[in-house]
């Protein structure tokens, strides 16, 4: 029989569901708002102002197609200044925001020639821009925008979104390799639209390698009938011979290794220390100081100057203004060793496993009978004569597994133990008085040129130069079976 169908009640299929397209615009909607991009604020920069100054970032990822899309906010953060006076900023047009004062900003026009900085934004230098967007791969390094379909998908997220929160800010869209640094971006205001556009090009072409082509080509680009001549600004940097750091790096406790071998020809100046500490210092080979010499022309009419293949106006004598600028790279030796040395912490292995079980000799029988059972036995032990032989110090170094020389190793320990190496005892242990100096503050510190601050850098002097992580453990082990002659021997731990 048939299954009797209501009349009343019909089937409703929902075609309301939303697209990729429209769950992403929803999304980046959400982010901006809470950046308030919204709110055109800010003051007029001072010159170079924007390519010294901090940046503050922050970063959102959205799921998107096959990857992450990551959203970054960049905002420069300028000093506090008191706003301009009614008069002044009754000239600036109403319809535009600070993102267009700033493109045609001339003190943005020309920042420092450096080649690499860690907080200013590819998009910073280019346009001048003090607030912006972009939206990127989370992955960009393997996988990266290279098919028009996705850059018309986000392009066109960035325009409808941007309408629709009614953002001053730029958004841009990181496409390609990330190594090109391409990017493709928009800008609305209330009256006026601005499309950031990048082209790349192999090889520069002959007629644009001067002001004449560049001109040629800029004016292809307004209608016949725009009168007023073009305002250029034109910036000439020379770059001078580098000039190397001539400081060699000091190894202590490597006869090995001299500035010969590390520091280029020429005059090595010595770095002097007031008191001998045994870490390596120093500046790396590849520290120098790069020198840079500017010559600017600014806001000039383009019937002023003339620049062709055959003649040009722009020599360094001629210029207005010129800046030299200096570039220090300088790479410290002691700050890479250190941080090598912090990642010790995470090595798994036992010190065992390194210098074998019974590290600490058979002189005491520590590792082989329990040292609890000397404070349990019903037998009271003899008395300790007065008079013993302490073993020789060869004995100490000997059956180490390691990479240092059993000489090597004695010099370590004569800096330990000047005490116990009188015959080659360099560094002896100033006599301080600590009955009034215990500061609870720094119970985890330990006091300068003591046992302990000599041990720590022996150690991170091992691990830079002298084996590693193994020779640290064969350090450690040495270091160990002096300490239990001490004990043993009732004699004074120094430092």
């Amino acid at each position: 029989m048939a299954e009797e169908i209501d009349d009343n009640d019909f089937y409703r299929e929902n075609f309301s569901a939303d697209t990729d397209w429209e769950v992403f615009n929803a999304q980046l909607g959400d982010i901006l708002r809470k950046w308030e991009v919204d709110v055109d604020i800010g003051v007029p920069m001072q010159p170079e102002e924007l390519f010294r100054c901090k940046w503050h970032l922050e970063t959102k990822t959205l799921d998107m197609l096959r990857n992450g899309i990551a959203v970054d906010y960049y905002e420069a953060q300028l000093k506090e200044r008191e706003p301009p006076a009614e008069g002044m900023s009754s000239g600036r047009c109403l319809q535009r925001t600070n993102c267009h004062h700033d493109l045609m900003c001339n003190w943005n026009s020309f920042g420092p020639p450096i080649r690499q900085s860690s907080e200013l934004h590819t998009l910073a230098r280019i346009y001048g821009l003090r607030r912006f967007v972009v939206l990127h791969p989370a992955n960009g390094a393997n996988n990266y925008m290279k098919s028009t379909s996705e850059f018309n998908f986000f392009l066109s997220a960035a325009a409808v979104v941007a309408g629709e929160v009614s953002s001053v800010v730029p958004i841009f869209v990181q496409i390609y390799d990330p190594k090109w640094n391409f990017y493709t971006g928009v800008s609305l205001a209330p009256a006026l639209r601005t499309n950031f556009r990048l082209i790349g090009l192999e090889q520069t072409p002959a007629e644009c390698r001067y002001l004449t082509g560049l001109l040629s080509l800029f004016h292809d680009k307004l209608p016949a009938s725009y009168p007023q001549s073009a305002m250029i600004s034109v910036r000439t940097t020379y770059s001078l011979d580098a000039v190397r750091i001539r400081i060699p790096l000091y190894v202590p406790f490597d006869h090995g290794l001299s500035s010969e071998d590390i520091a280029i020809d020429g005059d090595v100046e010595r770095l002097d220390v007031q008191h001998f500490y045994a870490l390596p210092h120093g500046y790396a080979p590849e520290s120098s100081t790069e020198s840079y010499l500017v010559y600017t022309w600014p806001e000039l009419s383009e019937n002023v100057a003339f620049d062709s293949e055959m003649r040009t106006d722009f020599v360094p004598s001629k210029a207005p203004l010129g800046k030299i600028y200096l570039s220090v790279e300088a790479f410290s030796y002691l700050t890479c060793c250190l941080r090598d040395y912090r990642a010790v912490a995470n090595v798994k292995r036992s010190l065992e496993s390194y210098v074998g079980r019974n590290f600490s000799g058979t002189s005491s029988g520590a590792e082989q009978t329990n040292p609890l059972d000397k404070l349990t036995e019903h037998k009271l032990s003899a008395r300790r004569e007065r008079t013993y032989e302490l073993p020789s110090q060869a004995g100490l170094t000997k059956r180490l597994p390691g990479p240092m020389t059993e000489s090597e190793l004695t010099e370590l320990l004569a800096y330990l133990f000047p005490d116990m190496h009188p015959e080659m005892a360099l560094f002896p242990y100033a006599k301080q008085s600590f009955k009034y100096k215990f500061d609870p503050m720094r119970i985890k510190s330990a006091v300068a040129d003591s046992l302990v601050c000599r041990l720590s850098c022996l150690l991170a002097t091992c691990h830079a130069h002298l084996g590693g992580v193994e020779g640290m453990a064969q350090l450690w082990a040495a270091f160990t079976r002096q300490l239990r002659l001490l004990w043993d021997n009732s004699l004074t731990v120094p430092g």
